[in-house]
């Protein structure tokens, strides 16, 4: 009885290692392999962290490009408002320059018409002087000052041969007035190179205008003039009648 009883157990036992190896065989071709299970987990949080990582790569790409864009849209904000500046200087030099030259044409318009006036009434005046008597202080006078204003244009025209005429008539008639012996020197001496009339009319007007404020420089001039003329007389080309030989 107990032989048979152990005979038993044994077989029960093996029958149940069997189905027991069956069971675990079967599960094992059903279930994946526990480190598959792991590997995927682990490429998927990888993958996680990859994107993540992109994901801020991106934003600060973000930040930086939009700090660059603030950063043009400031210069080029500060090189407009330094445009508009300048070229508002610009603007502000241009319409200053144009109302000056308006000015200038305007002056100039009416320093002509004053001229022309001057000069209509100078010839009027003149015109009437041959009916006048000449022995007349006042009429003289107005002479005088006709004959001094037709030089003054004259001058002012460039006409300075026929500004020394009226200058020359109007000392005549007024040899005591220093403005015109000094108009006369001046136009003389600067423009027509005779410097022998302006010696001559330099000296009258400090004569009768010894305290002038220009007397140091009309005494300049008298040197000069006086240099000049005694560098002509001593010229040995104007002893020679044109022959002097400049080889002596």
């Amino acid at each position: 009885m107990k032989k048979i009883d152990i005979i038993a157990v044994i077989c029960i036992f093996a029958f149940w290692g069997n189905a027991l190896r069956a069971f675990a065989q079967d599960a094992a071709d059903v279930a994946p392999p526990q480190q598959a299970v792991g590997s995927g987990a682990d490429e998927a949080q990888a993958e996680r962290e990859d994107f993540a990582k992109e994901i801020r790569r991106v934003e600060n790409l973000n930040k930086k490009y939009t700090q660059e864009i603030q950063d043009i849209r400031s210069l080029l904000s500060d090189k407009d408002a330094d445009y508009q500046k300048r070229m508002q200087g610009l603007e502000d030099k241009l319409a200053a320059q144009q109302d000056e030259n308006a000015k200038k044409e305007l002056d100039q318009e009416q320093s002509q018409q004053t001229t022309q006036e001057l000069e209509n009434k100078t010839n009027e005046m003149l015109s009437k002087g041959g009916g006048m008597d000449p022995q007349d202080q006042n009429f003289r006078q107005e002479l005088a000052k006709a004959h001094y204003n037709m030089g003054n244009i004259y001058f002012q025209r460039g006409e300075y041969q026929r500004a020394v005429v009226e200058y020359y008539q109007a000392v005549d008639l007024t040899p005591n007035d220093p403005d015109t012996h000094y108009n006369l020197a001046f136009v003389s001496a600067e423009y027509l190179g005779d410097q022998e009339t302006a010696l001559k009319h330099y000296q009258w007007y400090l004569y009768l205008k010894p305290d002038a404020s220009d007397a140091p420089a009309i005494k300049e001039k008298i040197i000069e003039a006086k240099f000049s003329l005694r560098t002509k007389m001593d010229s040995p080309l104007d002893k020679s009648d044109g022959y002097y030989n400049l080889t002596r």
